[in-house]
């Protein structure tokens, strides 16, 4: 049985994708005829139809849609075999975006232990708190907080969030027991501005949310306002060590509850095969540092 040629399929994986045999010509540097007899000699030889031709452009069939998937998928494949026999370095770095708090509390200080494990590698950490887009930036994983569930990518579990009320030690006496601590000014993450609600309700406390509200862009701004007396705030213990144990900061009423969100690495499902992103998971669950 005669395979169709790789032409022909970077011909199909461009006009599946673009959805138009002129603009697949436009990329490909060839004609739009071109490309309608390749992928017609395509149709032919597997013996289906992968396009329905309408009026601006054209559609992919079910067939089609199943096939694109897998051509892609392949071409992916074979452009980052040819990534790394050209340029060795560039495959031998693993390039992810992590949360800003996340990355200075949690992961800088382990990468000591990754380098001695890994030293032929490299790591391009960028941090953000925003979506990635895996289609348009060149990422090999992201770090994120949530819920674990988003459409399309595969995640894992790095740490399992604990919430605990922190304060600086001048407000601690002031603080005795949940009605003290509802009535407190409490620091808000505006990105998440349910926590506090969702920790009384935890604990099965009635909780009125303050009318007038301390509020922080990230973790950072609102560890450091904790630090310096402002308020109180929601943090997991295992991501200020430093500042319970130096009692920078303490823990209020020895109170710990489970957040509704965790830390987990993620990355879309196609590129479950890709050594940087192999390396990375090999380290994190072979390393006993997932907690």
């Amino acid at each position: 049985m005669a395979y169709p040629s790789l032409n022909s399929l970077r011909t199909f994986e461009a006009a599946a994708r673009l959805l138009s045999f002129n603009k697949a010509a436009q990329e490909l540097c060839i004609s739009p005829s071109a490309v309608s007899h390749q992928v017609r000699q395509l149709e032919q030889q597997l013996n289906t139809k992968l396009f329905t031709r309408i009026e601006r452009g054209v559609t992919l069939t079910p067939i089609g849609e199943y096939y694109f998937s897998n051509v892609q998928q392949g071409i992916q494949i074979l452009l980052r075999a040819t990534d790394v026999v050209m340029d060795p370095k560039r495959s031998r770095t693993i390039k992810m975006s992590v949360v800003p708090f996340f990355a200075t509390r949690w992961l800088m200080p382990r990468l000591e232990n990754f380098q001695l494990r890994y030293p032929d590698w490299e790591l391009a950490i960028q941090t953000s708190t925003q979506k990635s887009d895996f289609e348009t930036e060149d990422l090999d994983l992201v770090i994120r907080r949530g819920k674990g569930s988003w459409p399309g990518l595969t995640s894992k579990l790095i740490l399992s969030e604990k919430l605990t009320p922190v304060c600086a030690p001048q407000m601690y006496e002031t603080i005795s027991n949940l009605t003290d601590l509802a009535s407190a000014p409490l620091l808000y993450n505006t990105q998440v501005l349910t926590e506090w609600a969702e920790f009384f309700s935890h604990l099965g406390e009635p909780f009125n949310a303050p009318t007038a509200r301390l509020e922080f862009q990230n973790s950072s701004q609102i560890l450091e306002a904790c630090s310096t007396g402002i308020g109180v705030a929601l943090m997991d213990p295992t991501l200020i060590q430093d500042e319970l144990k130096s009692n920078r900061l303490i823990q209020l009423l020895g109170l710990t509850v489970p957040s509704l969100r965790n830390y987990y690495l993620v990355y879309p499902d196609k590129q479950q095969e890709r050594k940087g992103l192999l390396v990375f998971l090999d380290w994190i669950e072979g390393s006993s540092i997932c907690e």
